[in-house]
């Protein structure tokens, strides 16, 4: 993933982590010119749809939280398969 371009936006610099459910990386924002943490599912996981939903439903609900101790969810998307 590094170096790859996402969604033709985020340009993947470094991986930040590995869980369970995905991997989170630094990137950076080539429309905004920012850093940011991209959050990427496993491919494997990518399969079940009960596992997308719940991604998903992980985003929306991180999005509507608003605390400085808390990363902001800026964006979601689907990139490729």
């Amino acid at each position: 993933m590094i170096g790859r371009l996402v969604d033709g936006r985020y340009r993947v610099r470094a991986r930040i982590a590995r869980g369970g459910m995905a991997t989170v990386y630094v990137a950076t924002d080539l429309r905004l010119e920012r850093r940011v943490a991209l959050k990427v599912m496993h491919p494997h996981l990518a399969d079940g749809s009960d596992v997308v939903a719940r991604f998903r439903r992980e985003a929306r609900a991180a999005a509507r939280l608003a605390h400085p101790g808390i990363v902001a969810v800026l964006d979601q998307g689907v990139d490729g398969d």
